[in-house]
């Protein structure tokens, strides 16, 4: 609205009109008009209102400009229908504008020219008569370009009056010459009646058209009236702009289509007064469902603690709440702010409970937020990198890895985002600052491009395959930490670049195709070995068993290079053997019994190596108990340095709360290491 409530006493006032607490709609007083009540409205339609009694105004503003002249009787007429048009605007320029209208009808005529027109007549006339008819001639003329067309026509009149009442031509010659000027001064009348012709053929077509689209627009309304559509207010409030939009119609045809279409506003405006109540109250009911949510969703907060271990259930119940919420509809607007500071409230209070005493997610949000501060740091730094095209691809693929890290609760995920944002936002406007150094340094990147394809070509003959290979990945890399050169040029030179590494490769692939054979016989070859290898694994001396060992290890490695498919197999069945036999050595020289045992016991390399992994982690766990009962000692002790003044002192049920669970830890940690030692001599026993 134009003016507000606190500035005025209305509910609304603007220059033309206000509208009163009881929805009373009053035109204002003028030089032309008393103040009148032209309508009613409710509250929530005053906007609407208002402006169909502007366009009301627009619309006779469009006639009146269209009229010429006007009688006595037709200015009657177009006062009365001002005064009771519903309309709001500056009537009286309207009333100005009809009363000049009546004014320019009334023509001079020589009884009644003033006595200024008279003695400028007179003194015309004892000019010389050629003088005086190109004078007139040369005012029709200019007045023959004018587009007021009423008043160009008067002047016109007046011109010919004037002509008619001027002096007579004094010799043949000065009559040639008026008879001249006379041609020039109707072709000047008649040039200004064709194009008056012209406009008012043309805004009679544009009237035809006016009301053609006002039909056309009246159809649209009227199909959403019968369809009975009231929400559509958006789409009536765009039909109202256009139908503003729209200029005068025949006036024959003008009162009929204007009140039909206000006919169907109203119509349309009164259901949806309805609506609007309905409206209101599903809010309302919105309004109520949300809060009875969001007592709940507070309640399920409110309840985690310390001893809550039901999770799952937890997530599920406040998850199924969060939906329900989402689920509801909309509520008043004057309640919204409120209503969803409430609910962020409890979202939030929901997440810091459960990263207070949920350990797992506690663990999960510090993972996923040390992650994104490692990508808003690295993307800082982007700031002050001065390879500004290389860092604009890191740009992106710091997107990339944020997106792939988990979704935080939404205030840290909030924070973090900002955060990143601002980081970014810095690099691409200085990005976009820096187009010509971007340029240059993306032609940097393209030379140093080029050098890598020299040297791969130079490479790419060569039969050293291990050290070939070696040198071509450390090309790539190179080419890797490069960066970006020219788009146009990208394409181009990586083909180039790949070109050169195929052609080693393929002649690399080809070399091992023809040692494949040979790899075969090493395989057979390695078999035979390990299989010697099992044997001295069972070696009723483990120290001999290690030298005879290391002659077959030598023939082992010689053996050369086994299929691909077989290497890792292979290789894995080697270091088995050879830990057994090692392991075994190591625990004949050792003065640990249960080594010793181990060492002299009937194990295949499979039992072996799980009682050897029982073992570390029975170690492991001897360890750690020890730590934690130096642990539960240190903070017993500590508690005999204060003086407490009773059970409920908090630091006391701090430090008792921390050795409780070092406690049940180390009652963990002990049932565990039992269980191992059991574990090794079932395994044992199997054997």
């Amino acid at each position: 609205m134009e003016e507000s409530k606190a500035t005025s006493e209305y509910l609304y006032e603007d220059e033309f009109s206000y509208v009163t607490e009881d929805g009373d709609i009053f035109r204002k007083r003028n030089d032309q008009q008393e103040e009148r009540k032209i309508g009613e409205t409710e509250k929530n339609l005053i906007e609407d209102t208002i402006a169909e009694y502007r366009s009301n105004f627009v619309a006779l503003k469009d006639d009146i400009s269209e009229l010429d002249e006007l009688s006595e009787k037709e200015l009657n007429k177009w006062q009365s229908k001002l005064e009771e048009t519903q309309a709001i605007g500056d009537f009286p320029q309207l009333y100005g504008k009809l009363n000049s209208l009546v004014n320019s009808n009334e023509v001079d005529t020589a009884e009644d020219i003033s006595a200024e027109k008279e003695n400028e007549i007179e003194e015309d006339k004892q000019e010389d008569a050629v003088a005086f008819y190109k004078k007139l001639t040369k005012k029709a003329q200019d007045i023959a370009k004018e587009d007021d067309w009423g008043t160009a026509e008067k002047k016109l009149t007046k011109l010919s009056h004037e002509w008619s009442d001027g002096p007579s031509a004094e010799d043949d010659e000065a009559e040639e010459k008026v008879k001249d000027l006379y041609y020039k001064f109707t072709k000047a009348e008649e040039s200004f009646q064709k194009r008056r012709e012209e406009h008012l053929a043309k805004a009679e077509k544009q009237r035809k058209e006016n009301l053609s689209n006002k039909k056309e627009l009246l159809k649209e309304i009227e199909k959403i009236v019968k369809a009975e559509d009231w929400s559509a207010t958006g789409k009536i409030k765009s039909l109202e702009r256009k139908w503003s939009g729209l200029g005068a119609v025949p006036n024959e045809q003008s009162a009929e289509i204007q009140e039909q279409y206000q006919s169907l506003i109203k119509e349309f405006k009164s259901h949806k007064v309805d609506r609007l109540v309905d409206k209101r109250q599903k809010q309302e009911d919105n309004l109520m469902m949300k809060m009875v949510v969001l007592d709940k969703m507070e309640a399920v907060a409110s309840e985690m603690d310390e001893s809550t271990a039901n999770w799952k259930e937890i997530d599920h119940q406040f998850d199924d709440l969060t939906k329900q919420w989402k689920k509801i509809g909309r509520v008043p607007r004057e309640k919204s702010n409120q209503v969803w500071e409430r609910y962020k409230s409890a979202q939030d209070k929901y997440y810091d409970q459960k990263y207070k005493f949920h350990s797992d997610h506690r663990s999960k949000v510090d993972s996923f937020s040390a992650k994104k501060r490692n990508i808003i740091e690295a993307a800082e730094a982007l700031v002050e990198q001065k390879d500004i095209a290389k860092a604009a691809r890191k740009v992106n693929k710091l997107h990339h890895r944020w997106k792939k890290i988990g979704n935080l609760p939404q205030r840290r995920e909030d924070k973090l985002w900002d955060r990143f944002k601002a980081a970014t936002d810095a690099f691409n406007e200085k990005k976009s600052n820096n187009i010509d150094k971007i340029h240059e340094q993306e032609e940097e990147h393209y030379q140093q491009k080029l050098q890598l394809i020299e040297q791969a070509e130079e490479l790419k003959e060569t039969t050293d395959w291990s050290e070939g290979h070696t040198q071509m990945q450390s090309l790539m890399d190179e080419w890797k930490k490069i960066g970006p050169v020219p788009h146009k040029k990208s394409n181009k030179i990586w083909r180039q670049f790949k070109g050169a590494m195929d052609v080693f490769y393929d002649r690399r692939r080809e070399h091992f195709k023809e040692a494949k054979e040979q790899q075969k016989e090493n395989l057979k070859e390695k078999q035979e070995i390990l299989e010697k290898l099992r044997e001295l694994g069972q070696h009723e001396d483990p120290i001999k068993a290690v030298d005879e060992a290391k002659t077959l290890q030598a023939q082992f490695k010689d053996a050369g290079y086994v299929p691909i498919k077989k290497k890792n197999e292979m290789w894995k069945q080697y270091r088995e053997v050879c830990d057994v036999i090692y392991d075994r050595m190591r625990a004949a020289k050792s003065g640990d019994k249960f080594d010793q045992e181990l060492a002299k016991a009937s194990l295949d390399s499979d039992q072996r190596s799980q009682v050897q992994d029982l073992r570390k982690k029975y170690k492991k766990n001897e360890k750690e108990i020890r730590s934690l009962k130096e642990e539960v000692l240190q903070l017993e002790e500590s508690k005999t340095n204060f003086n407490f003044s009773g059970d409920d002192n908090p630091i006391l049920k701090e430090m008792n709360e921390k050795i409780d669970k070092k406690q049940a830890l180390l009652d963990s940690k002990q049932n565990k290491l039992d269980a191992l030692a059991m574990e090794m001599e079932d395994i044992k026993e199997e054997a």
